[in-house]
């Protein structure tokens, strides 16, 4: 028996594979990855460019639109794993969900996970990346950028750099 439509979880494996299965990912249409999200819990339509909005799924996935062509499609898309309720970033516990009864599938990728724990899963799926250390004034402090335009943010985090954001961009030039 086939698979519901929009039954699938959210992986953030196949996220980093840019695994045409996974949606949303960057450069599909709009309508592709609406049956699985569903309704966004908000949304913001005031971006400067000709069209951009971000959608947020309970403040854990963020998808970012764009028109290329004649359809909307989504520029970015964004798993945040951190909080700051205490006013310092810190990593999610427990699942994190994206509609009303569905979560994020892990696959290992856990929030707060090392920047060597998370190396040795990427190497173990044979995704290949690049260590960048980052000395500016933003959270972040060390940066794994796969070849597919994704990049895994590390934030210091219970006292060492912890994964904090995953972002997946674009092809398209401008994302």
């Amino acid at each position: 028996m086939p698979a519901k439509l929009g039954s699938e979880a959210f992986s953030i494996l196949k996220l980093l594979q840019k695994t045409p299965s996974q949606t949303p990912r960057p450069d599909v249409p709009l309508f592709s990855f609406g049956r699985l999200l569903g309704t966004p819990s908000w949304w913001d339509f005031s971006g400067s460019a000709t069209f951009d909005s971000l959608l947020d799924y309970y403040g854990n996935i963020q998808v970012e639109l764009w028109i290329q062509g004649e359809q909307v499609e989504v520029c970015r898309v964004c798993v945040r794993m951190w909080t700051a309720i205490s006013g310092q970033p810190e990593p999610k516990k427990g699942k994190m969900k994206y509609t009303a009864r569905r979560y994020i599938k892990f696959n290992g990728f856990e929030p707060g996970l090392s920047v060597e724990e998370s190396k040795t899963l990427l190497q173990a799926a044979s995704i290949s990346f690049e260590e960048i250390a980052v000395a500016d004034a933003s959270e972040t402090v060390v940066r794994l950028i796969l070849p597919n335009k994704i990049e895994m943010l590390f934030f210091m985090m219970d006292g060492r750099p912890s994964l904090a954001e995953i972002q997946a961009y674009s092809e398209h030039d401008g994302a």
